[in-house]
């Protein structure tokens, strides 16, 4: 990792210190990812699984109150079980559900080769993250969503997402806070996360 605490680094040195610490050229020799955990909404604890394999194949597993709730990308098309619809049958999801669903599923996360992915990436300048001093670096999807990615300017890794997305033609604001970070291999990964939707 190059320290250059006297200097500012350029976006290229911060992504290439992101990509280093987080190992995400490892992922050339990795086919599929299996996450576990916990899910706590409202009090309510649902235990997780999601699946993800190459390229860009997605499932998520969540079981709630006894019953599974399941989501799934094939790389096309995507559809959905929710036992709570009081149907067992695979629904599709509508377009919307999908680009989010094609976005979790590219396994290294937009930001690595973003290039060759059609985003565009800018680095927007340092501020203070609770004490953490972070690199704002924004990235654009072609269709316009765009993603502000707070990078921790001592240890490399991402602290906060704050996502912007279309959805049925309201924007919607996510913010995902990323900590607990330890290594699964050579790749290191958040092992808690926290997300709030329009506050």
């Amino acid at each position: 990792i190059v320290n250059l605490q006297a200097q500012e680094l350029s976006l290229d040195e911060i992504l290439n210190n992101y990509y280093e610490v987080m190992g995400l050229e490892k992922y050339a020799d990795i086919n599929s990812v299996t996450v576990t955990g916990q899910s706590i909404n409202n009090g309510m604890e649902m235990p997780f699984t999601i699946f993800q394999i190459k390229p860009d194949k997605l499932r998520m597993e969540v079981d709630i109150q006894g019953q599974k709730m399941v989501q799934a990308f094939n790389g096309e098309s995507a559809w959905y079980i929710a036992p709570w619809t009081g149907s067992l049958e695979a629904q599709d999801m509508a377009a919307d559900q999908i680009k989010s669903m094609e976005r979790q599923a590219d396994m290294e996360g937009p930001l690595y080769n973003y290039k060759e992915k059609g985003n565009t990436v800018e680095l927007l300048g340092k501020d203070d993250m609770e004490g953490s001093e972070v690199y704002k670096v924004k990235l654009t999807y072609p269709d316009g969503d765009s993603q502000v990615y707070f990078i921790d300017a001592e240890n490399f890794v991402v602290l906060k997402e704050k996502t912007t997305t279309t959805t049925m033609g309201q924007e919607i604001n996510t913010e995902t806070y990323y900590s607990d970070f330890k290594p699964e291999g050579d790749i290191m990964i958040a092992h808690s996360f926290e997300v709030k939707m329009n506050g």
